[in-house]
């Protein structure tokens, strides 16, 4: 896996963090001044929870992958531990996106190696456990990145999120919109209706593993011909 981030020395990943926490520092600092001299005291409130939104995935994901409870299949997929014979599924988040893309590719060629990430990191999940003993194993995510006809295919069932997840969605708004605008490359805004569950048992996955296989060998060939730089 080549995410930039892990290829770091642990003293160049301390300087980041030192730099992400000294620039969060300088503009909270701008926008509390702000607030203050013109009066626009809602303004901190706004601002402190835009900056925990939009650092959360800085600063939970390496943790969590720290202390192992949380993994790498991709470079964009990762998947929690399995818990009550189920395992969440998450797509590449901000803190992936910033270390992953940068401004040599178009919307429509990061959507291509988003996905075709999502399908290598199913394809290495499906391969870890299809060995394994566990009979009925779930696997669940939520994403807009793939739509309910792809779904389908790889052997998914979609549903719309219920009440908690759609709470934790509007709260992650800026996420979303940050993530969304970043694979696009232009601003985009997401539409929180479009925004899919998808849950399959790993014998579903298995049946449709050739699939997801020959999706994923097209979309890397397609990626290889058109010469696409992160």
């Amino acid at each position: 896996m080549t995410h930039k981030y892990y290829l770091k020395s642990k003293k160049e990943k301390r300087k980041f963090h030192f730099q992400l926490a000294s620039y969060t520092l300088l503009f909270l600092i701008l926008i509390f001044s702000i607030s203050y001299y013109y009066g626009l005291y809602f303004l901190p409130f706004i601002s402190i929870w835009l900056t925990l939104m939009i650092l959360a995935p800085f600063i939970d994901v390496p943790t969590l992958v720290k202390k192992e409870k949380i993994n790498y299949y991709s470079q964009l997929l990762l998947a929690e531990n399995q818990k009550n014979n189920s395992i969440t599924i998450h797509g590449g988040t901000l803190f992936d996106y910033y270390f992953i893309f940068d401004n040599r590719s178009n919307g429509p060629e990061r959507k291509k190696f988003i996905l075709q990430q999502y399908l290598e990191g199913l394809l290495n999940l499906i391969k870890e456990h299809e060995k394994t003993s566990d009979k009925n194993l779930n696997i669940k995510g939520t994403t807009y990145i793939i739509n309910e006809n792809t779904g389908k295919k790889l052997g998914f069932k979609s549903n719309k999120p219920d009440f908690v997840q759609m709470i934790i969605l509007i709260l992650n708004y800026p996420n979303l919109l940050l993530t969304k605008s970043i694979a696009n490359n232009k601003l985009s805004f997401p539409n929180l209706t479009n925004i899919r569950t998808y849950e399959a048992s790993l014998d579903e996955l298995k049946l449709n593993k050739g699939k997801i296989e020959n999706i994923n060998n097209r979309l890397k060939s397609t990626i290889a011909n058109n010469g696409y730089r992160k």
